[in-house]
């Protein structure tokens, strides 16, 4: 699979009606690397629920206020705005500060682990992940912490 070399600036919002689910959800992925975007998208609406896509922190804080996921798969590194900045902008807003992230990362040192300890709806995996594994856990997120 090839992806171009040049993203618009303006993030592409991919929401999908496909599946079967009775009550799909709205997953925003966020992360600079448009494969991992791509695998998630794909992946996330194979299963049916609708994804936002996001390819910078900026760009995951908008997407998150305006359209209210149920879930956000957020990047640690990412450019204009970091993921755990972005993050805590997330939980500082009202209609946010309760939805679940799953933060990944491709870090071999993650020092910033400790942090996120503490807060409550979050969780941690680090690339490369098996999708199986990581599907599981997003199942798991969206049954144990709904936000309607």
């Amino acid at each position: 699979m090839s992806f171009p070399s040049h993203r618009d600036t303006e993030n592409e919002i991919h929401v999908e009606e496909s599946g079967d689910f009775s009550k799909p959800h709205q997953i925003l992925v966020a992360d600079d690397d448009p494969s991992i975007v791509n695998l998630l998208r794909e992946n996330f609406e194979e299963m049916g629920h609708h994804v936002l896509c996001a390819y910078d922190g900026q760009a995951a804080v908008r997407l998150a206020r305006e359209h209210h996921p149920h879930l956000i798969i957020l990047d640690i590194n990412m450019p204009m705005t970091s993921g755990l900045k972005a993050f805590e902008f997330l939980r500082s807003g009202e209609d946010t500060s309760r939805t679940p992230v799953i933060f990944i990362t491709g870090e071999r040192s993650i020092d910033v682990i400790p942090a996120l300890e503490k807060a409550s709806r979050v969780a941690h995996v680090k690339k490369p992940f098996d999708l199986d594994s990581f599907n599981s856990l997003v199942l798991e997120f969206l049954q144990n912490y709904p936000i309607d």
